[in-house]
């Protein structure tokens, strides 16, 4: 259950991130900074698509603030699974639709 939770998380996010960059885009990447002493935690992000050639930075559009519960959820998952504390998680979506995830520790 643990790894498909994990691809769900990772299918939600993605979602929020093409949502945000619209429907026209090439292609996408999204970083997200995870912060986490004991136990309080937050995330930043920068979305940052192509559109007609033409780089855009966004703003994710999450007004619940979901995408970022997401990015815990996926965080406390994979540490619990692996022992891995990953500090920031970049997803990166081509032209395909093909994700890639980048962790750095």
């Amino acid at each position: 259950m643990t790894i498909q939770r994990q691809i769900e998380l990772l299918t939600d996010i993605v979602g929020k991130m093409s949502e945000s960059a619209g429907s026209d885009h090439q292609e996408m990447t999204c970083r997200f900074e995870y912060y986490g002493p004991d136990d309080s935690w937050s995330v930043d992000s920068r979305l940052s698509f192509v559109r007609a050639g033409v780089v855009h930075q966004v703003w994710l559009n999450d007004p619940t603030a979901g995408v970022y519960f997401s990015v815990h959820e996926l965080h406390e998952l994979m540490r619990a699974h692996t022992g891995g504390d990953w500090k920031s998680l970049e997803i990166a979506v081509d032209s395909s639709g093909m994700a890639r995830t980048s962790f750095s520790y």
